[in-house]
């Protein structure tokens, strides 16, 4: 096997496989992921084969790390026969440990005596390897059996190697075990893999992938073929992000049907061989994305890599992962432990048939010496017990295995919980609901949990029902609301109902004290996002954000960093927006807070389609979408309409854009429950009247005059809206009486699409010395923001009424050598998509280079590129 730049770590292998003199017949690989361990350790087997030898193991699997004795099943199974030729106490220890007769369980000592007793036996008929890949999945209780053998090989003819992920730094290495770092390639052998995979990149584009990929195989493999998705990550996410979210964007591209059965095989443990339900034509589909490899399986397929199985589950909805659970926890009816981890996973609601399944089969477990994974098979089904009492017993019972296996922090503190469960049964599954919420975005379990104790958790269910927009949950939510006395739930039920008022909040920050919960600080300044009234606090989000972010309550923090992208917004600093939303959205990335991962997302979407980079807010949208559209979050949905119809209108595709702001509400109607519709008014009235809509247009802007009270951005929004539907000489007061609000121009880019829409009527009417300075005045105002598509659109008006507009200051400083590179590309005729081809981009990142170029250049359309760089001296080739 030619495995590029690990000649060192061949050698050290095959000595140890060899079992060379004064080297020990034991090897453990570690390092990253993809950084070739699984590589290795099949070239070690591939070597072993070579010369005769049998090998054992297999690999581990996160589906089975809960399973006591899983690995010791999977290492014997091939090898059941030879029970025969051990000592008949040995044969019934292994017998009962692995679940083939009933009895006491033994101890630990005698389970790893007999297990190196049938090893022996079987390498009495010839040379053995023990090889077994990702062993940090394996059963704790098997883990510790293996330990005692591979200290114990010598005598034997075996030897073993196992591959699994790093070192953590509280790991403590054994004596006699060698373990073998898995590093990086270096520089030489990183270029040569990359050369003889992708022979064809341009010298930029290799350079940048081997920085990316830091010499890691698995990297240098993949990220030339990533670009969807991995776009969309912050700069600074892992390297095991990048690559998990690359798979994920291959695996949007097949069919549901394939995704759905591959879910399953995930969850199983990548057990491909079960999975017949797909045909040959659709697993083929599956290896041409890069997803499944061929292999000597039984069914000749295996994942790729275990990134790609962590990338199938990540990216399946919760409901799907618990469909999915549901199919295995059938398909394992023989196997009560494996099918009591599904039935757990498939489960949200309170069950006590369920919780009463988990906890018989956690008592099989502990009768055979699985103590430790009993404590978390009890943890579940105490979860899942709807009577408190109940659940608090199973909570001792949790406890007192926790006591027995030396856990005993954990011990306290499953005692505390069961006190807290009898006391305040409420509060508890408040929580569970508010992480299932914030960690997977599973609202309809959140939903289901609550709906089920109607007193606990009312801030959660108002939360979870401004995502889902849905009139009957809110009615739900009403009576809860009104029934309790969360004063916190309330103010925020009324607010997104657009019953409150700015004065409401405003009093409420006000008296907040200085040392509040930071959940109820971020929970408030939510409200105050949509009343218009975070300018007034910027002081407290930046203490939300900086003082919540290191060892604090993170959620908030990354809250913090989405109220913060939304002020700069609003107040035109785009740069700072798109920091904020990028920085919180690496904290939403690394904790898994997927929910609000997804709101930053959406703001990332607003800023490319104000900048008119369309490409990039589709993308986002996209993403936003496939994640939304399953857990039913019509907030992430709304939102993703805007953006989409936003960018459509910046480029006079009002068809388009009229088509996704009636996907917010339909024309003449604003939901109460849709908490962003009201904020949709003026592109609405807008899109309608520029595509012939009058009437739909007219509807929409009555129906909003009610909301012009409830906030000073509205107001301007609403009376805009109105100024767009009147006859022109009215309409012309009603946009100059919006424009004169007191301090319009803090939102300038809202300011300047009033502006623009003035100056547009003002040359319709055939007066252009009174459209000329709002046309001038909103150019300027979208160039001082960067909104260049719009800043075109006002200068083309501008030209219109006669006035030659001057070519802004040119030059090439601060243009990126990427960016310089995408200049001159386009410049020479390319499109978005011939550039990202040469330069090895997403036709979204060119796009999103292109609109940060324009400004710098002095330049509104890519037509005048060719000029702008000849000026600036850089001749284009």
């Amino acid at each position: 096997m030619d495995i590029i730049g690990r000649a060192a770590e061949l050698d050290t292998l095959r000595q140890a496989i060899d079992r060379a003199p004064g080297v020990l017949p034991n090897l453990v690989l570690h390092g990253d992921p993809g950084v070739g361990k699984s590589v290795l350790l099949r070239a070690g087997i591939a070597h072993a084969r070579q010369r005769g030898m049998r090998v054992l193991g297999g690999s581990g699997f996160e589906s089975e790390a809960q399973l006591a004795y899983a690995g010791l099943h999977q290492l014997f199974a091939p090898v059941m026969g030879y029970l025969e030729r051990v000592e008949p106490f040995h044969r019934d220890i292994l017998r009962r440990v692995l679940g083939m007769q009933e009895g006491s369980a033994p101890d630990r000592l005698a389970i790893s005596v007999a297990s190196l007793a049938l090893l022996a036996a079987v390498a009495e008929d010839g040379p053995v390897l023990i090889a077994v890949e990702d062993a940090h999945w394996v059963d704790h209780l098997t883990r510790e059996v293996m330990m005692f053998v591979l200290l114990r090989l010598e005598p034997y003819d075996l030897r073993a190697v196992f591959a699994r992920r790093p070192l953590t730094a509280t790991e403590r290495v054994t004596p006699g075990v060698h373990m073998l770092e898995v590093a990086p390639l270096d520089d030489q052998a990183a270029g040569l893999l990359l050369d003889r995979l992708h022979p064809d990149l341009p010298p930029s584009v290799r350079e940048r992938v081997l920085t990316e990929a830091a010499g890691n195989p698995l990297a240098i493999t993949e990220l030339p073929q990533t670009s969807v998705g991995v776009e969309l990550l912050p700069g600074g996410a892992p390297l095991r992000t990048r690559l998990e979210t690359g798979f994920a964007g291959r695996l949007l591209e097949l069919a549901p049907r394939i995704r759905t059965t591959l879910l399953v095989a995930a969850l199983d443990g990548d057990r491909l061989e079960h999975r017949a339900e797909l045909s040959p034509y659709e697993l083929l589909e599956a290896e041409r994305a890069g997803l499944v490899t061929r292999d000597s399986t039984p069914s000749g397929l295996r994942f790729r890599h275990p990134l790609v199985r962590s990338a199938i589950i990540r990216t399946a909805s919760p409901e799907e992962t618990r469909g999915a659970h549901a199919v295995l926890a059938d398909h394992h009816q023989a196997d009560p432990e494996l099918r009591m981890w599904h039935l757990a996973a498939a489960t949200v609601e309170p069950d006590e048939r369920v919780a009463a399944e988990i906890e018989k089969a956690a008592r099989a477990v502990s009768s055979r010496g699985g103590s430790g994974l009993a404590v978390k098979a009890l943890q579940r089904a105490a979860e899942l017990t709807p009577d408190p009492s109940a659940r608090a017993v199973r909570l001792e019972h949790a406890a007192e295995l926790a006591g027995e296996s030396g856990q005993l922090a954990l011990a306290q503190a499953l005692l505390d919980e069961a006190r807290r469960h009898l006391d305040n049964p409420s509060r508890a599954l408040a929580t569970r609901a508010q992480i299932l919420m914030l960690r997977h975005g599973d609202l309809d379990a959140a939903r289901r949990l609550l709906r089920s104790t109607p007193s606990a958790g009312p801030l959660v269910r108002v939360m979870a029902a401004s995502y889902v927009q849905d009139a009957k949950e809110w009615a739900e939510v009403s009576d809860v609301v009104a029934g309790c006395d969360d004063d916190l739930a309330r103010l925020l039920h009324d607010v997104f109902l657009g019953s409150s008022s700015a004065d409401v909040v405003r009093t409420a920050l006000d008296t907040l004290p200085a040392d509040a919960p930071p959940g109820r600080v971020a929970a408030l300044f939510r409200a105050a996002t949509w009343m218009d009234l975070l300018p007034e606090y910027r002081d407290r989000i930046r203490a939300l954000t900086e003082g919540e972010t290191g060892q604090g309550a993170v959620t908030h923090a990354a809250s913090g960093y989405w109220l913060a992208a939304h002020d700069h917004f609003l107040a035109g600093r785009w740069e700072e927006a798109e920091g904020a939303a990028n920085a919180g959205l690496d904290l939403c990335v690394r904790h898994d807070l997927e929910l609000l991962a997804h709101d930053l997302r959406c703001s990332l979407g607003w800023l490319a389609a104000a900048r008119g980079d369309a490409d990039s807010a589709r993308e986002y949208s996209r993403t936003v979408e496939e994640w939304a559209a399953p857990r039913g979050s019509g907030l992430h949905l709304s939102l993703s309409a805007r953006n989409l119809g936003l960018a459509a209108m910046a480029h006079g595709d009002y068809e388009t854009a009229y088509t996704h702001w009636t996907r917010i509400s339909p024309a003449g109607d604003i939901p109460s429950h849709v908490a962003f519709a009201p904020w949709a008014v003026f592109e609405l009235v807008e899109s309608a009247m520029r595509t012939g809509r009058t009437d739909e247009a007219k509807a929409h802007a009555a129906a909003a005059l009610p909301l012009a009270a409830r906030a000073p951005r509205l107001r301007l929004h609403v009376m805009a809206a109105q100024a767009l539907v009147a006859p022109d000489e009215e309409a012309v007061a009603l946009f100059k009486a919006a424009l004169a609000l007191p301090r319009t121009e803090r939102w300038p880019f809202d300011h300047a699409r009033v502006r623009l829409a003035l100056g547009e009527l003002q040359r319709r009417r055939l007066r252009p010395g009174e459209a000329r300075p709002e046309l001038r005045r909103a150019a300027d105002l979208f160039a001082s923001v960067g909104a260049t598509a719009w800043q075109q659109r006002a200068e083309q008006e501008l030209r219109a009424t006669g006035v030659a507009v001057a070519q802004r200051s040119r030059g090439v400083h601060g243009l990126t050598a990427q960016q310089l590179e995408v200049a001159r590309l386009a410049a020479s005729g390319l499109s978005n998509k011939e550039i990202g081809e040469r330069l090895f981009l997403s036709a979204r990142t060119v796009s999103a280079h292109l609109y940060r170029i324009f400004p710098r250049l002095g330049i509104t359309s890519r037509a005048a590129l060719r000029d702008a760089l000849a000026d600036a001296g850089d001749a284009v080739n």
